[in-house]
């Protein structure tokens, strides 16, 4: 996914991030953030590691966040 152009669709690809660390988080969200895609925080490594994990909810799914109508 990381490979992919973040912009899809007329709006950005969706990519998670979770870990234990705030701040890493935080830089971690920056960096996608420049690159175009669309991060969103699941929380720590146990609860949001567990949602991306194989056969999981949110594995493989290819997520593309439109812009608002408004």
């Amino acid at each position: 996914m990381l490979g992919s152009d973040p912009h899809e669709a007329a709006g950005q690809r969706v990519i998670f991030v979770s870990g234990d660390d705030v701040d890493a988080k935080s830089e971690a969200r920056k960096l996608f953030d420049d690159a175009g895609f669309y991060a969103i925080d699941l929380g720590d490594l146990v609860t949001g590691g567990r949602m991306q994990q194989v056969r999981a909810p949110l594995s493989g799914v290819n997520l593309i966040r439109l812009p608002d109508a408004n």
